[in-house]
Order: structure tokens, then sequence, then C-alpha cells
């Protein structure tokens, strides 16, 4: 049976890129949500929004990639067992 390597998988390039950006993109999105309600400041909530949806497609994408290259791992494998 074939197992995937997620550390090969991971250091991708475009892999990096997306954990590189992806991550704080959210946490930017996470820190407006919050001020935006603290400090009662619709703008921050308009701005948690756009960046909360650019997160959810740079995760979205990032998984796709994931799934991709676990199946072309997989069928190396496979081909270098024959």
């Amino acid at each position: 049976m074939s197992s995937i390597d997620k550390k090969e998988i991971r250091s991708d390039v475009w892999m990096q890129r997306f954990m590189k950006t992806g991550i704080p993109v959210a946490i930017v999105s996470i820190i407006c949500l919050w001020l935006g309600w603290w400090l009662k400041e619709p703008a921050l909530g308009q701005v948690f929004i756009v960046t909360a949806a650019i997160a959810l497609a740079i995760g979205m994408i990032y998984n796709v990639r994931f799934v991709i290259l676990s199946v072309r791992q997989v069928k190396a494998q496979k081909d270098k067992e024959k």
C-alpha cells in the first residue's frame, strides 16, 4: 500500500507560497473582526469580509494543490513498484 510523504508535498514552492500568504491574511481577517466589534467600526467589518474571502480562497487552493500532489506521488510510487 502506498503512503504519501506530507513533508515532501509541503516543501513544494507553491504550497510554501500559499502558506506564507494565507496565514497572515487569515490573522489580519480575525484581528479586523475583533477590532471591528470592539471599536464598533463598520469599515473593519468590511475589511474582515474581504480578507476572510481571500483567506478561504487561498485555503481551498492549498487543499486542491495538496490533493493533486498526493495523487501524483501515489501514482509515481505505483509506477516505481511495477
